[in-house]
């Protein structure tokens, strides 16, 4: 009879729960049951996304069916945008270091809130809410059927025009176009604001990055009038 393995009887939360020192003491043979079970989970969680995606050479996209639209976040994490492929397991790590990495990247994955069909919905609507005021439920209720297929694909298209710009944004300022920072909701609103009203993508985001701008150096200005050229003399006092 074979010898059993360290994690057999632990859910995956638990699983996903060990104490890093208590990992460390597991052999290969049992970290690499305990990806094996924590990356099945991931995966499946993964396929449910991906019917609701499709992946471009930007990486992924929202593609609704059934009037279902996801925040895709997640599944752009964990396949570095759509340049490899959205999975987890044993082959696709070598050493049993390399193995505990991944459990920790499944781990990070299943804490994101678009790791989950509901999750991945509302993110997307508080999305919505923030750049357009309303959901596009909201502005669908009440409308026929052919009357709301119209809105929802305008919205779509909207949506995925101001997250393409998002990202180009965030390419030409040599940041990461996929990670969030703390003036990303205003830079959002901004960009959602020039687009809705008509405004070409590109022009959306020179008139953004020039707004941003203006705005960082009069706040420069104006800690410059309350303190001083000087910063690091502030709070010596």
């Amino acid at each position: 009879m074979a010898n059993k393995f360290f994690v057999d009887g632990m859910t995956v939360d638990q699983i996903l729960s060990m104490d890093p020192a208590q990992m460390a003491k597991l052999d290969k043979r049992d970290i690499s049951r305990a990806l094996r079970t924590v990356s099945l989970a991931a995966n499946k969680r993964i396929e449910k996304l991906e019917k609701y995606a499709k992946k471009t050479r930007h990486g992924y996209v929202p593609n609704p069916k059934g009037g279902k639209s996801i925040a895709v976040d997640a599944l752009n994490w964990v396949s570095s945008d759509g340049a490899g492929k959205a999975k987890f397991g044993v082959k696709r790590s070598e050493t049993r270091n390399q193995m505990i990495s991944q459990i920790g990247r499944v781990r990070q994955f299943m804490n994101m809130k678009t790791s989950t069909i509901t999750g991945a919905v509302n993110v997307r609507k508080t999305r919505e809410k923030n750049l357009f005021g309303k959901t596009r439920e909201q502005m669908a209720r009440g409308k026929t059927e052919r009357q709301k297929q119209a809105i929802y694909k305008n919205m779509q298209q909207m949506y995925d025009t101001i997250w393409s710009a998002y990202h180009k944004y965030r390419e030409l300022k040599g940041q990461d176009p996929h990670a969030y920072y703390e003036d990303s909701m205003q830079v959002l609103s901004l960009l959602g604001q020039k687009i809705t009203s008509g405004l070409p993508e590109d022009e959306a985001i020179v008139q953004t990055i020039n707004k941003m701008s203006t705005q960082y150096e009069e706040q420069q200005m104006e800690y410059n009038d309350l303190f001083g050229d000087d910063f690091g003399e502030f709070g010596k006092f």
